[in-house]
């Protein structure tokens, strides 16, 4: 005889079955009218013929904006998200009562791309500017911890003045002249058309010093990566010429820099990146886009011959759709891309470790008020911490600031690094992790915290990082480019395509959708 459920096996029971249940009601919603769509298209009838239907699979940033300029284009708008939420890297969380980024939490001001957008939405008004703290690079060997603020005008940790105390302070008396010779060597004129590293370039001009001690903890912290895995051209636009015009890097830097001072490089929205995703998704939803989550996609068909040339499974349903964007991370999009090209034309998947977490901690110790280490600290590879980097979000962030109040404070850290094996970040074991952030964020801040100052604490985890663009990711971005030019309708967008970034993500998915590239 069988045991009957209890109250609370029923309920997650009933909780396991409603988001599919849900997901298969807007499925067959959006099947009936793709039916009534062909049926007012076909050529017996005289009614105006139905908008062309597009369907995104994949619901994180790149799908979002995708959606909405085709909606706003006239298509039909259908969104399959295969997870509960939407926004992929972009994500929140609520920890101690505190509404928290979980993913970025920021985006560039350069060329404007994102703050245009964000005006778009109407969310202009709602862009938050930073504290202006400095950021701090840690140090050491063994247990010595050094603490050293970055230098002030650099860019990615390559100052545009090597001879400050500063700079002096981090790589030494020796480092710096050799840095200093950049200013004096020739610029190679091979240098103009090359394919560079950032790697490369900081090692050739200012030494293995510059680059270990300074632009390594910088690359690593924000983009998780080796600086000889980067082009210096996805990395720093404009800088390649502004080298070969003003003959030297950190020239070049100060040129770059000169309308960006420090503090107004990057911004972020109050209450959180999040809010973007809440404003896209609403705009999407009063538009009368069908946004459907925990509906991943199996397959897609082309037929060139067809009235309607798409058709995408998803959960047992077979969606039709004049357009089909495909917004996933790689692995994903390649796994429905090769199975429409022949085996020659097929693309390979990226098999580099990538996995990232972000332990975040909502601490109550008011000697943190002060701010002891700015608004964050990256952390040198050779320091004896496992995090590589850690944000002071609530004093980086006077938005965030207030609704903590004096004495709360959040901080944020990163582990793993892509193309490295992190046995912690890869075994999901996040009491263990949280475990470890309290335990380097007490050597990073220089401030002792124990178990009974974290007020909550949360793990954030991301399996598909991609650094900006290595020649592998360049090459396989031409591979799909040729592969997909005979699929009329069919584009891939998302950071595995544009690179890191808010702006790149934006602008690479704006193209792809725009009509004229049809």
């Amino acid at each position: 005889m069988s045991k009957e459920s209890t109250p609370a096996t029923a309920a997650r029971r009933e909780k396991s079955t409603q988001a599919p249940a849900h997901a298969l009601r807007l499925l067959e919603m959006v099947r009936k009218a793709s039916e009534a769509r062909l049926a007012k298209q076909a050529p017996s009838q005289t009614d105006k013929p139905q908008a062309p239907h597009a369907v995104i699979i994949g619901g994180g940033i790149a799908g979002l904006v995708a959606a909405r300029d085709l909606r706003q284009s006239g298509h039909e708008v259908t969104v399959l998200e295969a997870t509960d939420s939407f926004g992929g890297c972009l994500r929140t969380t609520e920890v101690a009562g505190l509404k928290i980024d979980a993913g970025a939490e920021s985006f560039a001001l350069r060329q404007g791309t994102v703050a245009n957008y964000l005006d778009e939405l109407d969310l202009a008004g709602e862009i938050a500017k930073t504290s202006g703290q400095s950021a701090w690079l840690i140090q050491g060997a063994e247990e010595e911890i050094l603490a050293h603020p970055m230098p002030a005008t650099s860019l990615m940790g390559i100052p545009a003045d090597v001879r400050t105390d500063e700079v002096r302070n981090i790589i030494g008396r020796a480092a710096t002249v050799r840095a200093a010779a950049d200013l004096i060597t020739p610029m190679s004129k091979k240098w103009a058309t090359e394919k560079l590293s950032v790697a490369e370039v900081v090692r050739s001009r200012m030494g293995q010093a510059v680059l270990d001690q300074l632009v390594a903890p910088v690359i690593n912290g924000v983009y998780s990566t080796d600086p000889a895995r980067i082009s210096i051209d996805a990395a720093a636009p404009g800088l390649r010429q502004a080298m070969q015009d003003t003959g030297s890097l950190a020239k070049a830097v100060a040129r770059l820099q000169a309308s960006a001072p420090a503090g107004s490089r990057v911004a972020g929205l109050n209450g959180g990146m999040y809010t973007m995703v809440e404003t896209l998704v609403r705009q999407l939803k009063e538009d009368h886009a069908a946004l459907v989550r925990n509906s991943p996609v199996t397959a897609i068909s082309y037929d060139a011959q067809a009235e309607v040339p798409y058709t995408v499974t998803t959960l047992g349903e077979q969606i039709t759709a004049d357009r089909v964007i495909i917004a996933t991370p790689a692995a994903q999009a390649l796994e429905l891309i090769n199975p429409l090209l022949d085996e020659p034309a097929r693309i390979g998947s990226e098999s580099t470790a990538n996995a990232i977490a972000l332990a975040i901690l909502v601490v109550d110790k008011p000697e943190l008020d002060d701010a002891p280490r700015g608004s964050g600290v990256l952390v040198a590879k050779q320091a004896p911490l496992t995090a590589k980097a850690l944000t002071h979000s609530s004093a980086k962030w006077p938005w965030l600031a207030n609704e903590a109040g004096p004495g709360t404070h959040v901080l944020r850290l990163s582990f793993g690094r892509i193309g490295e094996q992190d046995d912690l970040v890869e075994s999901g074991d996040d009491q263990q992790l949280i475990d470890l952030a309290i335990k380097d964020a007490s050597k990073i801040l220089g401030v002792q915290l124990h178990q009974d100052d974290v007020l909550g604490s949360a793990v954030s985890r991301f399996s598909d990082m991609v650094p900006l663009q290595g020649e592998a990711a360049v090459e396989r971005r031409k591979q799909l480019e040729t592969a997909l030019a005979d699929f009329d309708g069919l584009a891939v967008v998302g950071a595995w395509i544009s690179g890191t970034g808010l702006a790149r993500v934006i602008g690479q998915a704006r193209r792809a959708v725009a009509i004229s590239a049809r």
